[in-house]
């Protein structure tokens, strides 16, 4: 089986400014892919605003499971062979764009 994969998008300002992250783990894209384990989203936020816009959009996708709040700036699970990792870039993805 492959190794877990992180794919941290972040700017070094983004990482500075993150105050806590919204995680999930999408079901739609676990087990397959880059992800034959599970497929770790986690969206950083940098104020109470974009926490509550984020979550509101994350609680609309059936596809989210085991959403979650996480705080601090540095968000590294225990992840398993197979397992990929995607810390978003806030200001340009196009699914998570504050």
């Amino acid at each position: 089986m492959k190794k877990p994969i992180i794919q941290d998008d972040r700017t070094a300002e983004e990482k500075a400014a993150t105050i806590c992250f919204i995680v999930a783990t999408d079901s739609f894209l676990s087990g397959w892919g880059q992800s034959p384990g599970r497929s770790i989203i986690a969206v950083p936020i940098k104020d109470e605003a974009d926490r509550q816009k984020v979550w509101l959009r994350m609680i609309a996708r059936s596809e989210m499971k085991r959403i979650r709040v996480i705080t601090g700036n540095v968000y590294r699970p225990r992840l398993y062979p197979g397992d990929h990792l995607h810390i978003y870039n806030t200001t340009n993805s196009f699914r998570y764009v504050i």
